[in-house]
C-alpha cells in the first residue's frame, strides 16, 4: 500500500534527495508530540533559508528566489510541506508506504526532458493514492497542480481508480481553500480518480485547510495541522479498505439507490427506466430506486443537538417526526452499498420540481449519526439539457463527501431534444461504477466490521452538542449503537462476502 505526497508550490524546499530525507525523517518520527517538534523546527529552519537568499535584503523576490534554487544547503520546510509532511506522517502511522515529490521538479517553469516525466508517471502508477498540498490563488490551486491536472488528462491511464485527496494554504483563514480544494477535486475525479476529503476525527470535509501567509508561520496554525493530519489519515484508510476488497468477494449483486431529486415532465425518471433499470445493468447491480421529486419533505430545523436521540442505524432519529420521505424511507435508504443522486437538469424550469436542497439538509442526521454512509461509493447522476446552466452534480459532490464517503466522478446523460446524446459513453461509466460498487463492498463491510471506532462524529463548533455526547448516559447509549453498528456489518460480512479463494 502506497501513498504519494505532492508538494505544489514554487517555493519547496525538499527536492532530490531532500525528498528522500524528509522520508526518512517522517519515518523516524514517534508521536504527535515529537511531530509538532519537528515541524516548528522545520518551520524555523525555512525562515533560515529563506534569510541566507536574500530575504531582509533590498534583493527582490525574483532575486531571492533565483538564490534559493541555487543553494544546495536548502533546509526547512515551506509551509504547503509542514502540512504534507503532518499527512504523510499520518498515513505512514497506519503502515501505509510514502513517497514525496516535489512538482517543480517534474513540471517547473520550463519544460522538462520526457525521460523525467515518465519516470513521474511510473512512481505515480505504482501508487494506490495521491496527496497534493499546494497554495491558494485566486481561490484555486496554483499552475503547478494545474499543469499536473493538465498532465494527467492526457495520461489518465495512470491514475484510474486511484485515490486523491487536497491540501491546500491560503493567506488568510477564508482565503479560498476550500474552493481550491473543491475545484481541483472535480477535476481530478474527471481524469478517473476517487476522491476523499479529511477524516471523521477532525471536521470529514474537504481536505486540509491551512492558514500561513509569510515563510514559517504555518506551524501556528493548529486547525491547518489536524485537518492535514485527518486527511492523511482518511486517504490512509480508502487505501486499506481498497487492499481488504482485493482479498474478499461479493456473493451477491451491489445494492444501488438512485435517488431522483429533481424532474420536469418526469424526464428523469423515463430514461433510468430505459437507459438503466430496462438494460442489462440490472442483471449487475440491485437497483433501488427511489423517485423523490414528488415526495413530500419536511425543511431541516438546524437542531444544536442532532440528532435528537443516540440510537440504531436502523432507528428513524431526527426531530421531525411530521411523516415525510425520511421517517418512510429511512431504513430504506441506509440499506445500500453505493449511491447514485441527482435528477433531471433542465435549460428552462417552468413546471420544473425539485426537493434537492430540502433533501440535502435533511441528511443532516444521517451525517451526525456517526457517518451512517461511511466509505460509501457516491456518484451523481444528472440528465443535462445540453444548454443547462445549473450545474448540479459540482453541489452533489461537495455536500455528499462531507458524508464520509467516496466520490466517483459525475455520471451526465445529455440531452437533446428530449433524447440522450452520449449514451454509449454515459453507460460504458455507469457500468464501471457498477464494477467499482461490486469490487469495493466486500472491502467496506469488512471495514466497517473491524474499524468501526474511526468514524465517530465530531460536532465541531456545536458546544451543545459536544457537552451533550460526553453525558454518561449517552456515552454509553452511543458505543453501544456503535456495537450494533459493528455486528451488523459482521453479519453482512459472513452473508454477502466470501474469501477470493472460496470461488
Amino acid at each position: 500500500m502506497k501513498l504519494i505526497g505532492i508538494t505544489a508550490s514554487l517555493r519547496n524546499l525538499r527536492r532530490g534527495g531532500g525528498s528522500k530525507s524528509l522520508i526518512d525523517e517522517l519515518c523516524s518520527i514517534s508521536s504527535r508530540e515529537h511531530l509538532t517538534e519537528y515541524i516548528k523546527n522545520q518551520a524555523n529552519l525555512s525562515i533560515s533559508t529563506f534569510i541566507r537568499s536574500g530575504r531582509g535584503t533590498s534583493l527582490s523576490f525574483d532575486e531571492i528566489y533565483a538564490n534559493l534554487k541555487k543553494d544546495d544547503k536548502r533546509a526547512g520546510l515551506s509551509n504547503s510541506e509542514v502540512l504534507l509532511a503532518a499527512a504523510l506522517w499520518k498515513a505512514k502511522s497506519c503502515n501505509i508506504d510514502i513517497e514525496h515529490i516535489c512538482l517543480s521538479e517534474i513540471i517547473g517553469e520550463t519544460s522538462k526532458r520526457p525521460t523525467i516525466r515518465d519516470s513521474f508517471l511510473e512512481i505515480i502508477n505504482s501508487a494506490d493514492g495521491i496527496l497534493i498540498s499546494g497554495p491558494v490563488y485566486f481561490g484555486d490551486r496554483g499552475s503547478l497542480a494545474h499543469s499536473l491536472i493538465q498532465l494527467l488528462r492526457q495520461e489518465n491511464k495512470y491514475v484510474k481508480d486511484k485515490f486523491v485527496a487536497g491540501i491546500s494554504v491560503g493567506a488568510k483563514r477564508n482565503g479560498g481553500q476550500e474552493t481550491t480544494l473543491i475545484y481541483q477535486m472535480v477535476d481530478f475525479l474527471n481524469v478517473g480518480m476517487l476522491a476523499v476529503g479529511n477524516d471523521a476525527e477532525t471536521t470529514a470535509q474537504y481536505g486540509g485547510t491551512g492558514h500561513a501567509g509569510d515563510v514559517g508561520t504555518i506551524c501556528s496554525d493548529n486547525y491547518g495541522i489536524d485537518t492535514s493530519l485527518g486527511t492523511g489519515n482518511r486517504i490512509a484508510q480508502a487505501i486499506i479498505l481498497k487492499s481488504f476488497s482485493d482479498r474478499f468477494r461479493l456473493k451477491d449483486k451491489p445494492r444501488i439507490g438512485i435517488i431522483v431529486l429533481q424532474d420536469l415532465k418526469d424526464t428523469a425518471k423515463r430514461l433510468i427506466h430505459e437507459n438503466i433499470l430496462s438494460t442489462s445493468l440490472s442483471e449487475k447491480a440491485d437497483f433501488r430506486l427511489f423517485y423523490f421529486a414528488d415526495e413530500k419533505v419536511n425543511r431541516c430545523l438546524a437542531c444544536d443537538v442532532c440528532p435528537c436521540e443516540v440510537g440504531n442505524d436502523d432507528v428513524y432519529r431526527c426531530v421531525i417526526k411530521k411523516e415525510d420521505l425520511f421517517s418512510k424511507y429511512h431504513n430504506d435508504l441506509v440499506d445500500l452499498d453505493a449511491l447514485l443522486i441527482g435528477g433531471y437538469s433542465p435549460e428552462h424550469f417552468y413546471d420544473y420540481r425539485s426537493i434537492y436542497q430540502i433533501f440535502i439538509e435533511r441528511t443532516r442526521y444521517i451525517r451526525r449519526s456517526n457517518y451512517i454512509y461511511s466509505n460509501l461509493l457516491v456518484a451523481p447522476i444528472i440528465f443535462k439539457d445540453i444548454r443547462s446552466r445549473e450545474y448540479l452534480e459540482i453541489r452533489i459532490i461537495t455536500s455528499m463527501i462531507r458524508h464520509h464517503t467516496i466520490m466517483y466522478k459525475p455520471i451526465i446523460f445529455d440531452i437533446q431534444d428530449g433524447t440522450v446524446v452520449n449514451n454509449d459513453s454515459t453507460i460504458n461509466d455507469l457500468n464501471h461504477f457498477i464494477d467499482l460498487t461490486k469490487r469495493y463492498v466486500p472491502g467496506r463491510i469488512y471495514y466497517n466490521y473491524k474499524y468501526l471506532q474511526s468514524v465517530k462524529y465530531n460536532p465541531v463548533g456545536y458546544t451543545l452538542s459536544s457537552a451533550k455526547d460526553f453525558e454518561q448516559d449517552n456515552v454509553k447509549k452511543r458505543n453501544m449503537s456503535l456495537d450494533n453498528r459493528k455486528q451488523h456489518f459482521e453479519q453482512l460480512f459472513k452473508s454477502r462476502v466470501a474469501e477470493y479463494n472460496e470461488f
